[in-house]
């Protein structure tokens, strides 16, 4: 039982901070609601289904190269993103992305996201298969991860450029 507790905790720490990874290209944009940001609720799997499906219709839009959906996708997120405590460096990311309709700009933010997103997903059980995508050629040949809910190489970096660069790296069976 001592086992079963300390393996709970333990998960739920890391959860409420993996949005809360270090990133290479932080935003000084801080958030602007932070009334909601103090009311975020802990990750469970109700939110984190949530902001993966929404992070996975925002990939979705990146893969078409559709600057103006990708936008609003980048929006849903955010305000997903703001309601999970300890994700405001994600929420800045997706922030980012719906500022711009530019694609090359929405997938450099995107990079960022996609690291806080995967950490997230694999703290928090969501019932669902997640597959983490690798693509060595995105970032400038310093390689990207993706989030997919499908097997199937769809590379949101490149678009129709390079549809089917990448391999999958794990599976989350959460």
């Amino acid at each position: 039982m001592k086992k079963i507790f300390t393996i709970a905790v333990c998960t739920a720490l890391f959860a409420a901070t993996a949005c809360n990874q270090p990133s290479s290209n932080q935003s000084t944009d801080a958030l602007t609601d932070t009334a909601k940001q103090a009311d975020a609720a802990l990750p469970d799997s109700g939110n984190v289904s949530k902001v993966l499906s929404s992070y996975i219709a925002l990939k979705n839009e990146l893969v078409k190269s559709d600057g103006a959906a990708g936008q609003k996708a980048a929006a849903v997120l955010e305000e997903e993103l703001i309601d999970v405590k300890g994700c405001a460096e994600a929420a800045n990311m997706a922030r980012q992305i719906a500022a711009t309709t530019n694609v090359d700009e929405q997938r450099e933010a995107f990079l960022t996201l996609s690291k806080e997103v995967i950490t997230l997903a694999k703290g928090i059980k969501t019932n669902t298969t997640t597959y983490v995508a690798y693509c060595p050629m995105a970032n400038d040949n310093k390689g990207g991860y993706w989030l997919s809910d499908k097997e199937e190489i769809r590379n949101p970096y490149f678009g129709d450029a390079m549809l089917e660069c990448g391999v999958v790296k794990e599976v989350l069976k959460n």
